[in-house]
């Protein structure tokens, strides 16, 4: 069989690498959940709509303080009163559409995100194997990867009941 059969699959897989990327839309919330401009300082959370999600989803404006381990991050997250809503981890979908592939070497807008530096995030999706293994995604260069759930992560949470 020649390698040619090969040659409409190769091109179509190709094609894919043409589409263009999809925009990220960002909006700033405020404390009581009201859109704020662009240029506000004093946002807490962002809603993130992006033509790969069904609806938008609201992200914390603001990281954990510190590094923590998946449980902790999870209780961390759980733990959240901003606006008065329910908080969780992101799933690691909803993580990885959070990248905005447009831009170069930080996957996040610091205009939105302003204490993002690259950090890897915990998400909510345990990884089926090796036991013991949840997914991050790096918010660098926006991808992801299974790590220990004793490892150590950052946190974004997005509210929960969305």
């Amino acid at each position: 069989m020649s390698p040619n059969y090969l040659e409409p699959l190769h091109r179509e897989a190709l094609s894919i690498h043409r589409l263009p990327l999809k925009r990220i839309r960002y909006t700033k919330l405020s404390s009581d959940g009201a859109d704020l401009p662009a240029d506000a300082a004093d946002h807490v959370a962002v809603r993130v709509d992006h033509d790969l999600l069904a609806k938008p989803v609201i992200w914390t404006a603001h990281r954990s303080p510190k590094e923590m381990g998946w449980a902790e991050a999870k209780a961390w997250a759980e733990g959240l009163t901003i606006n008065g809503w329910s908080w969780r981890l992101p799933t690691v979908e909803e993580a990885f559409l959070l990248c905005d592939r447009t831009r170069v070497y930080q996957a996040l807008d610091p205009l939105y995100f302003p204490d993002c530096d690259g950090e890897w995030i915990w998400t909510a999706t345990v990884a089926p194997a090796p036991a013991g293994y949840a997914w991050f995604v790096d918010l660098v260069d926006g991808y992801s990867d299974r790590g220990r759930q004793d490892g150590q992560g950052r946190v974004r949470a997005v509210r929960a009941g969305q």
